[in-house]
């Protein structure tokens, strides 16, 4: 006999903490980014999604068998990577769409480390050794490199002494900002004055195709893997 009792789903008390802090760093972001000087507490957020993108440039070049010469973060919160690559041209496409692609999988990669609860430290020390190791080997401009840095040292700072609800905050707000700010970023692909310089005007003169489709296409994935990662990562 199947009593009610037995019916009644084990009540995972590190769920609420995890989806709580991933709701409370949408809250403050939204909230922020309303207010007028929202933008200026978030600019080392943005500089963080900028880093993330010109990364994957990078290892994208990495894995078609490409040498990747240097980036470069600038004060505008653009950057730029330099790279040798096969002139193949799918591999081109691939490495100039790795960008803006590359920063909504690393949205939606920390979106689901926010469920790993007591690793969230450990998380945040392995961001903050990569961002060093990027520093080491292709952060070149001076601007760039005090960011980097920055980072890094909060970063590796965080993952060592601030484990428990900080790790947690962090690692949401992470999150949250970056997958926000590549959605954001692929947008104002839409309205880029004609002549600036931006990676779907790059796969325009590539493939001849309008900088408009490949923007499009590149928020449709963007959209289709964040909402699919929120879906596979609720709290049931």
């Amino acid at each position: 006999m199947t009593t009610a009792a037995a019916r009644i789903r084990p009540y995972d008390d590190a769920a609420a903490p995890r989806a709580l802090w991933l709701l409370l760093a949408a809250v403050i972001s939204l909230a922020l980014a309303m207010t007028p000087y929202g933008r200026f507490i978030l600019y080392p957020f943005t500089l963080f999604t900028t880093w993330v993108h010109e990364c994957s440039h990078a290892l994208m070049a990495l894995l078609v068998g490409g040498d990747v010469k240097s980036i470069s973060i600038l004060p505008d919160t653009s950057g730029l990577t330099r790279s040798a690559i096969p002139q193949f041209l799918p591999l081109r496409g691939l490495v100039t769409s790795s960008g803006y692609l590359g920063a909504s999988v690393m949205g939606c990669l920390l979106i689901v480390a926010t469920r790993a609860g007591k690793w969230a430290h450990r998380i945040i020390w392995i961001i903050g050794a990569l961002m060093a190791l990027s520093l080491v080997f292709w952060i070149r401009n001076p601007f760039g490199a005090v960011v980097v840095l920055a980072w890094a040292v909060a970063l590796l700072w965080l993952g060592r002494h601030g484990k428990g609800p900080v790790s947690q905050g962090v690692l949401s707000l992470l999150a949250v900002q970056v997958g926000l700010n590549a959605l954001y970023d692929i947008r104002v692909l839409f309205v880029v004055a004609e002549g600036q310089h931006s990676d779907a005007e790059a796969m325009q003169r590539l493939f001849l195709i309008p900088a408009e489709v490949w923007a499009g296409g590149w928020m449709a994935m963007s959209v289709v893997m964040m909402a699919g990662t929120l879906w596979l990562t609720r709290e049931r």
